[in-house]
């Protein structure tokens, strides 16, 4: 069973159309009218954070005007965020106009504060369906900024260390198990651990996926939280970013674990769009160190 934490933007339903089995989530609240086919995750037990991430951003959706949270980004060049694909595409019409989309990076405060810039491309996997495919997901997506920011990036890990390793995620999903109500404005931090595949079993988890432990079985991802990062630690003073929320095994946030596209995986597939700025075709490899396995969180809001 995969419960996405997305939402479409015009049906207001969860982005289940990814896993056969997943189940819908619940209508976003008002803070949050729906936006794109989004769909996002919020920490769920977890607490204001603890540290400065210049890194983190917010990505908003310009809904009648008023630019909402939709989904998390991750800073991995200075003119570069990662996002996950099903935050920023349609079912039915591919990527979101880039225009309608803004990210707010380096400030906790998801309303003000850090820097605002604009989106100047949507690259998403050529791989990316919606989950009706093949062996990978691959909900992942390059946006490129359309300014530089002096801001510094989280480093995508080498590779993911395995189950029972120490994980942050971050996030401004819902803080609620049932996912309602506002979201924080403030980014939420949770400690967990990497966890064997069989936990996400239910959500279908493929290639390029790992899977994020529920802490005390009540405390994880929720909606809001899509594309929101898990980090590890590089070096004592140092947190490098391990995935990109995807989705839920459960309709209650924090009764199961999530999955989580790993970065790593799919390191090679983002320098190449970065560099080239052009998407690989769908036969191209995503990555020629696979270290992890894994598979979406998503939201809007006009606040």
């Amino acid at each position: 069973m995969k419960i996405t934490l997305y939402r479409p933007i015009a049906t207001g339903t969860a982005m289940l159309g990814l896993l056969a089995s997943a189940v819908p989530a619940s209508a976003a609240p008002l803070d949050q009218q729906p936006a794109p086919s989004a769909v996002t995750p919020s920490v769920v037990g977890g607490h204001d954070a603890t540290e400065d991430y210049p890194g983190m951003a917010t990505l908003q959706y310009n809904r009648n005007g008023v630019f909402g949270h939709l989904c998390g980004a991750t800073l991995v060049d200075r003119r570069h965020v990662v996002t996950n694909a099903h935050c920023v595409t349609e079912p039915d019409s591919g990527a979101v106009d880039p225009t309608l989309l803004q990210v707010r990076i380096g400030s906790a405060d998801r309303t003000s504060g850090g820097v605002v810039v604009g989106i100047e491309r949507v690259l998403p996997h050529a791989e990316w369906d919606w989950g009706t495919g093949t062996d990978r997901v691959a909900d992942v997506a390059v946006l490129r900024l359309d300014n530089r920011v002096n801001l510094k990036p989280f480093t995508i890990a080498p590779r993911v260390t395995g189950r029972g390793a120490v994980t942050r995620i971050l996030g401004w999903g819902s803080t609620k198990a049932s996912g309602e109500g506002p979201l924080p404005v403030t980014l939420q931090e949770l400690d967990t651990t990497v966890t064997g595949k069989a936990a996400c079993a239910a959500a279908g988890i493929t290639a390029g996926e790992i899977c994020i432990a529920n802490v005390n079985g009540t405390d994880g991802a929720c909606y809001g939280d899509s594309g929101s990062p898990a980090l590890q630690r590089l070096t004592p003073r140092t947190w490098a970013v391990i995935g990109g929320a995807s989705r839920e095994t459960e309709p209650i946030c924090g009764t199961g674990a999530t999955v989580y596209t790993s970065l790593p995986y799919y390191a090679g597939w983002i320098h190449r769009v970065i560099a080239t700025g052009k998407v690989p075709p769908r036969t191209t490899p995503a990555d020629t160190t696979p270290s992890a396995t894994t598979r979406s969180l998503r939201w809007t809001s006009t606040a």
